[in-house]
């Protein structure tokens, strides 16, 4: 007897399109399961997963069943969205800022919000009247006298405070739906915690003193002289517990633009955080930022449900420094827990030997999870202390922001590349940085067009890449958290293996021997990987950019394949 559902759910007819939730039910099309989800079966939907808690973790999701890769978890609509509550210096020092409205790139001074005077792509930008975008805060920014004096630049940038701004924007949430702030409010926000840190002082300095003064002291000012309450909540310490609930709970949405955004989501920051996640994550830049979580394997039955917090290229210190600082937790996942990170060794240091003599073995944590754990060679008896450790990682790595900011050239980051060789494993995440940059350099950057590297620096260039996709497979083996990050590198593999090839057959290579067809079956592979991980990347501007790119060198490659048979 077959118990299985052969009708659409809405409209009756013979049909086969499952619910990927609870496949009790299906559908002739996707708009009859829309309509259908939003009439009823969002109610009724089994969920795979349930919400549970324990002592350790707090709320967690956990799966009730087994879950396959790429089932949608769950969508969500944002709380609210803005521009980034963590703004870099050069950020707060940009003239080219987010339109209040729709968050496009415009000029400082070019155009405004006719009723708040702040920066706006175009005076009839839709989003200043959108209730959910700029129309949410523009009745309280209209209280700020604006940059005094007008025309001097320091004042500009001081009173055009966009780090500030998603702060307000949950502050007027309680202007619009009461009950929606009530619940924003009750994320977790550390309050006690945060206080006497550098974050709790930066945020009282740049975002709470600065909205009291310029728009929430003239409105409160407003209300006693006219007897009327706009902002029932608007004192210091609520505008602190906003801080620190972005602090803990917003997340980073990259929009089609190359710029960064932020949003809150009250499911989405309930999951747990683990350095080897099972979900992941988008959003959907057309439609009002909606997040989608998705399982990024397949998840047994009793597993909890994981996202990330931090970079997956990240070594075990920086992760749960992050971690400890932000979100106010000590990671202890297996990936932390083991010195070699999977056997990636993507912390380890160069063990310099004793009195001078030269050792092969690296220097690794004997307790990954003590932040004053002694590091020991895994080839030799020298031991160091974390002091030493912590010491020489902190200027490496100021060494190397340093060449990333000022966008050192070809032959300093190759310089920087060799000297940290000295005291780094080849794999460590600060060379890995250095060398993902570099590779590609070689093959766009002036002087260095793929045609003009030397056939050493296109053999190591391809051997960059060897070593990284092995790191990189190690960690992301499912190809959800490093997609773009892994596309470019699979992409200047290829490029540099057809230019190997290419060179081989002017020389008099014949176009049948075996390295020549290894090299371009590899390069080929390369962009077949490259097209598979970028297919949750098609929302940003750069997957689409780059997976353009390689469906072009695709047919390139196909076609040199079958004219050399």
């Amino acid at each position: 007897m077959n118990c299985q559902p052969t009708k659409c759910a809405l409209c009756g007819v013979p049909s086969s399109l499952k619910c990927a939730g609870c496949k009790l039910v299906v559908y002739c099309s996707p708009e009859h399961q829309k309509k259908h989800w939003r009439m009823q079966h969002k109610n009724e939907c089994a969920k795979p997963y349930e919400l549970s808690r324990n002592e350790e973790v707090g709320r967690f999701f956990l799966a009730t069943e087994e879950i396959p890769k790429d089932t949608i978890l769950f969508t969500e609509a944002p709380m609210v969205i803005g521009p980034k509550w963590n703004l870099a210096e050069y950020e707060q020092r940009s003239t080219t800022v987010p339109c209040v409205g729709c968050f496009a790139d415009c000029q400082l001074g070019l155009y405004r919000c006719e009723a708040c005077q702040w920066p706006a792509c175009k005076p009839d930008c839709p989003g200043l009247e959108n209730a959910n975008l700029h129309a949410l805060e523009c009745g309280i920014l209209r209280f700020g006298a604006g940059p005094k004096p007008k025309h001097d630049p320091e004042a500009i940038f001081d009173y055009y405070r966009y780090d500030a701004l998603l702060v307000l924007k949950c502050l007027a949430l309680q202007i619009r739906n009461r009950q929606l702030f009530d619940q924003m409010m009750e994320l977790e926000s550390h309050y006690e915690a945060r206080k006497g840190t550098p974050f709790y002082r930066e945020a009282d300095e740049r975002t709470v003193q600065y909205l009291l003064k310029n728009f929430l002291n003239p409105l409160k000012k407003m209300e006693e002289q006219q007897g009327k309450t706009v902002l029932p909540v608007n004192d210091a310490k609520t505008l602190h517990k906003i801080s620190g609930i972005l602090e803990v709970n917003a997340m980073v949405i990259p929009l089609s633009n190359g710029r960064e955004i932020c949003g809150l989501y009250p499911i989405g920051c309930m999951l747990e955080h683990c350095c080897m996640p099972n979900c992941f994550y988008t959003f959907n830049t057309t439609k009002g930022m909606k997040l989608t979580f998705k399982a990024g394997r397949d998840i047994k039955k009793g597993e909890h449900l994981t996202t990330t917090y931090t970079h997956s290229l990240w070594g075990t210190q920086q992760r749960r420094e992050h971690l400890k600082a932000n979100k106010y937790f000590s990671c202890t996942c297996t990936r932390c827990a083991d010195a070699t990170e999977m056997g990636t060794y993507l912390s380890a240091l160069k063990c310099m030997g004793i009195d001078g003599n030269t050792c092969a073995g690296y220097q690794l944590p004997l307790n990954p999870l003590d932040d004053t754990s002694e590091w020991k060679c895994n080839q030799c008896p020298i031991q160091v202390e974390a002091d030493q450790v912590n010491f020489l990682l902190s200027k490496i790595g100021e060494e190397v922001d340093d060449a990333m900011d000022r966008k050192a050239s070809v032959k300093q980051l190759e310089d920087l590349i060799f000297k940290l060789l000295t005291f780094l494993h080849p794999n460590h995440h600060f060379l890995l940085q250095l060398k993902h940059s570099l590779i590609q350099m070689y093959g766009h950057f002036k002087g260095y067009a793929t045609n003009q590297l030397s056939d050493r620096v296109l053999e190591e260039k391809v051997e960059t890449c060897r070593q990284m996709t092995k790191v990189i497979e190690t960690l992301d083996p499912d190809s959800f958290r490093l997609s773009l990050y892994a596309a470019v590198v699979y992409f200047e593999q290829q490029s540099a293996l057809v230019e190997i090839n290419e060179r081989k057959l002017r020389s008099g290579v014949p176009k049948l021997d075996e390295g020549v067809q290894k090299n371009y079956n590899e390069a080929l592979h390369c962009l077949m990987k490259g097209k598979k991980v970028l297919v949750n990347e098609m929302g940003t501007q750069q997957g689409k950019k780059l997976s353009e790119e390689i469906e072009k060198a695709t047919e390139r490659v196909e076609a040199i394949i079958v004219s050399l048979k």
